[in-house]
């Protein structure tokens, strides 16, 4: 039993030579216990054909280039895609639509912060993440398990003050983060500095009537009709990006290309008539149809970003360490 668990790993591994994945893929791969596998993956690192790298409670393989270069049997047919509780997919029922006619089934997991979807995904616990572009592109050196779909849409998001001065409330490492770099940066708002919020439910329980806030939908409709005034959105303010996809490099090449196409299908489907998933997302997500509504009009498809975008991007949190080429790699 032990040499045929041996040897179904190894034959797993053949497909990733050259790439990290995550380890908790294998373990469901092979569908045994964590502890085995672990032991046969050690053996595996002290024979020379990978290496693992500790990150928090997750560990990362690395495995070498020449152990093969087949490419991946498609033994994932059910895919757990991540995605922020959001108005901005509307075009995820086109996608799931999309994917279902290659032949897999989708479920979908929703997070209440940007950060732990695209976290979730490079540790393997979904198998793609539709999430806030710079907190994929922050993760990507420590763990460099995924890669990024550089296509999405932008908008969707305002500042609004709370009543008096006060500071600037934000999501974590996150497109609100950069927005807030942004304004603090250009003198646009006088904050009393920033202060982080977890979770929507986070910022809509704040009884503090100072600050400011920079959320995205539908949090800031619902802000607004607690009394919170706008004060800059995407009109007034160049961001080009939003959410992105990335894939997990345990999807392998072939399938990683079948989801891409499906995503800019979607997109495409979204940019021709905007509203026509919204009940099936509501269904999804819980978020009101009539509240989607008006997300139509706020979020736009932009032109696939190149590299200088990326570099903004990382210019904000990574000035100079890690070197900035490693961010490129993250992208398909």
């Amino acid at each position: 039993m032990g040499s045929l668990l041996r040897e179904k790993i190894i034959d797993i591994l053949r497909s990733y030579g050259g790439s990290y994945v995550p380890q908790s893929y294998i373990h469901r791969a092979v569908d045994a216990s964590k502890s085995r596998v672990s032991e046969i993956l050690g053996e595996l690192e002290k024979e020379g054909l990978i290496s693992r790298r500790s990150i928090g409670r997750s560990r990362v393989i690395y495995v070498y280039p020449g152990i093969s270069e087949r490419e991946p049997k498609e033994r994932m047919r059910k895919i757990r895609i991540g995605i922020v509780f959001s108005s901005e997919y509307l075009f995820l029922p086109s996608f799931l639509k999309q994917i279902k006619a290659k032949g897999y089934e989708a479920e979908i997991i929703i997070f209440r912060e940007g950060l732990k979807a695209t976290k979730a995904l490079a540790e393997g616990a979904v198998d793609a993440a539709i999430s806030p572009l710079p907190g994929q592109l922050y993760l990507y050196p420590m763990y460099r398990t995924y890669s990024i779909v550089l296509n999405g849409l932008s908008g969707g998001f305002k500042v609004l003050s709370l009543g008096e001065p006060g500071p600037l409330y934000s999501s974590l490492i996150s497109t609100m983060d950069f927005i807030r770099n942004a304004i603090l940066s250009r003198k646009e708002l006088e904050a009393e500095g920033t202060s982080y919020y977890r979770s929507p439910e986070e910022i809509l329980k704040l009884k503090s009537r100072k600050g400011f806030v920079v959320t995205w939908h539908p949090i800031y409709i619902e802000l607004e009709r607690r009394g919170a005034k706008p004060v800059l959105d995407s009109s007034s303010l160049e961001i080009r990006f939003c959410c992105t996809l990335a894939l997990s490099n345990a999807l392998g090449k072939r399938a990683k290309l079948k989801l891409s196409k499906s995503y800019l299908r979607a997109l495409r489907d979204f940019e021709r008539d905007p509203g026509k998933g919204i009940e099936h997302y509501s269904s999804l997500t819980g978020i009101d149809a009539s509240i989607l509504k008006s997300a139509t009009s706020d979020y736009r498809i932009v032109d696939p970003l190149d590299p200088s975008s990326i570099d903004e991007i990382v210019e904000s949190f990574a000035p100079r360490i890690p070197e900035g080429n490693i961010y490129r790699e993250a992208v398909d």
